[in-house]
């Protein structure tokens, strides 16, 4: 059930989608998914959370092996982008069309003000890890730049995995948005230069 609703709110978001969808989706009866999930919101809830406990686990991963590289000395930023972004791009791009769903329906929720408790229920305690360090490693930037910057690296990777086809349009299918590892290796140096910068600005 949980991966015909994450097909279904990726595809048509949380509005356009009903909890008779997902029963006609998974071919069971609306009173077997209300028994399961009660509400579209816990249903909703529950898609959100399998995901986001992995990606979390991820990331922490990714964080203390900078940490560790890194000793006493604070963490390059290279690293601290690569760390948060990478395993959600790496997920989105080999991890099979679950994840490929997931991806497009947290680049459809992100922004949204309807779901900003869900996504910050799920996300905000590892981002908030990354935001120390950003700091850390950028002693002399103001604080609310840091978490200005830091949405902004966010925006961006949404924007990735959701594959708009503004590269095919703009390039004249020269190029293609659907080889994230190839744009992720242009994205890297790009937000971590945007961090840098911000010193140039004091």
């Amino acid at each position: 059930m949980l991966d015909a609703a994450e097909a279904l709110f990726a595809k048509s978001g949380y509005h356009g989608t009903s909890m008779r969808d997902v029963a006609e989706a998974t071919d069971t009866r609306i009173a077997l998914v209300t028994y399961h999930f009660g509400t579209k919101d816990v249903l909703f809830n529950k898609v959100v959370e399998r995901r986001a406990s992995y990606m979390a686990h991820q990331r922490i991963l990714a964080l203390d092996a900078a940490r560790t590289r890194a000793g006493d000395n604070p963490i390059p930023l290279e690293d601290l982008v690569s760390g948060y972004v990478y395993p959600f791009v790496e997920r989105s791009s080999h991890g099979g069309q679950g994840w490929k769903n997931y991806s497009l329906l947290i680049s459809r929720v992100s922004n949204s003000p309807d779901w900003a408790k869900f996504i910050s229920d799920h996300y905000d305690p590892i981002a908030r890890q990354f935001v120390a360090e950003f700091r850390r490693s950028l002693p002399t930037v103001p604080e609310e730049d840091i978490y200005h910057a830091f949405s902004f690296m966010v925006g961006a990777m949404v924007a990735l995995v959701s594959e708009p086809g503004r590269v095919e349009s703009l390039s004249l299918r020269k190029f293609k948005s659907t080889n994230l590892e190839r744009a992720f290796e242009c994205m890297l140096p790009f937000l971590a230069g945007g961090f840098r910068a911000l010193t140039d600005r004091l």
